[in-house]
């Protein structure tokens, strides 16, 4: 079975797992779904790791709440990432009733529970207390890869609300564990694991990501007439252009390229080789090929700890950003609508692309986008 449907087989019934960052900050946390956790179950997970107990909530929850966020970062030892730079942490809270002193494990499930109740109302919380909730993104991992986004998608993968408990996994020293410790503990524990990388791609490939919502005949100086088709994110409010040249749902092998939106080059060049001149040799290829693709991606795919899109130049699943893997996923839906399968890629410099292949799109050759003559390079 499949690495996510499987975990998720395992989580649905022991509500307890494990979720490892394997894309940004080396990180692993243990998971669960808020609704009715038992005190048993919080015991449990706090005998398993000395983190701090949070909370995953989505936006609407935060809402109905009226959570707002921290007055001041909050503290974690030098060891741990600052929660206050990877995560919206909100004021911590207390359920207003059934607990003591808020610090036992019943009294820690008793909040968690309120937190994950299927009709939230600000009315059943005080603050401060001792459980903090952290507000997620709209989108999950498909915007923000990190673990509470992360663990809210596994856990509504799972049927459960939109509410889940992470505690980061820590060793004796108080630092993260590494990876190899997380494994163990859930061979010793029986509990199921799962990655970020993995989670993303699952998500991918099942979500339809874009939708066309216009198309018109754009002539052009290096292809001439070509389709002009407009795919509007889902999850993003952008819109992606395809220039499709000829009718590529006729031809086995379609000519390729995918580029993604650099505002300033692509406008207004630059010294040397830049992307504006690279999408004129692009469009002069397919031209000359009479038949292809040119897909302009807008700038989706900006990590929040990076600040721009990353290149599609890694191998595997432990080293492709999210970036990049979004890039995959978005490109790859917009050539199925298309009626493409196949591709020969146009791309500057040879790129390792097996990633494609998992959204199912063959890759049958790679190109190098032809020599920019001084004549296109200076177009006004």
């Amino acid at each position: 079975m499949a690495p996510i449907p499987a975990f998720l087989e395992q989580f649905s019934s022991s509500r307890l797992g494990i979720l490892v960052d394997d894309i940004g900050s080396p990180r692993c946390a243990l998971i669960a779904p808020a609704h009715d956790i038992s005190p048993a179950l919080v015991n449990r997970a706090l005998g398993i790791t000395g983190g701090l107990t949070f909370v995953a909530i989505s936006p609407e929850r935060a809402n109905a709440f009226m959570l707002s966020s921290m007055a001041r970062p909050l503290a974690a030892p030098a060891a741990v990432p600052d929660p206050a730079s990877t995560m919206k942490v909100l004021t911590s809270v207390e359920a207003r009733e059934g607990i003591s002193t808020g610090i036992s494990a019943s009294d820690r499930a008793a909040t968690i529970r309120v937190l994950g109740g299927t009709q939230p109302h600000p009315r059943d919380l005080v603050k401060p207390g001792h459980i903090f909730p952290a507000e997620t993104r709209e989108g999950g991992v498909l915007v923000k890869a990190a673990i509470p986004e992360g663990s809210l998608d596994l856990v509504r993968m799972a049927g459960f609300p939109d509410a889940a408990l992470f505690i980061d996994l820590l060793d004796r020293s108080g630092s993260i564990s590494p990876l190899e410790n997380a494994q163990e503990l859930a061979r010793q524990e029986n509990l199921p694991i799962a990655f970020l990388s993995e989670l993303i791609s699952h998500r991918l490939q099942r979500e339809p990501l874009v939708a066309r919502v216009a198309e018109a005949i754009i002539p052009t100086r290096f292809a001439g007439d070509v389709r002009g088709i407009v795919y509007r994110s889902r999850i993003h409010d952008v819109e992606h252009i395809a220039l499709v040249k000829g009718d590529v749902s006729q031809h086995e092998t379609v000519l390729v390229r995918v580029q993604s939106e650099s505002t300033v080059t692509d406008v207004f060049g630059g010294h040397g080789p830049n992307s504006r001149a690279t999408l004129h040799a692009s469009l002069k290829a397919i031209g000359d090929r009479g038949a292809g693709v040119l897909l302009y991606l807008r700038r989706p795919f900006i990590d929040d700890k990076h600040g721009a899109i990353q290149s599609l130049s890694a191998d595997g699943p432990q080293s492709r950003s999210p970036s990049m893997m979004r890039e995959y996923g978005v490109g790859a839906q917009i050539l199925r609508d298309l009626g493409v399968s196949k591709i020969e890629i146009l791309s500057a410099t040879p790129r390792s692309m097996a990633g494609l292949e998992s959204f199912g799109i063959t890759i049958s050759s790679q190109h190098p986008i032809p020599e920019v003559e001084v004549s296109i390079r200076n177009t006004p």
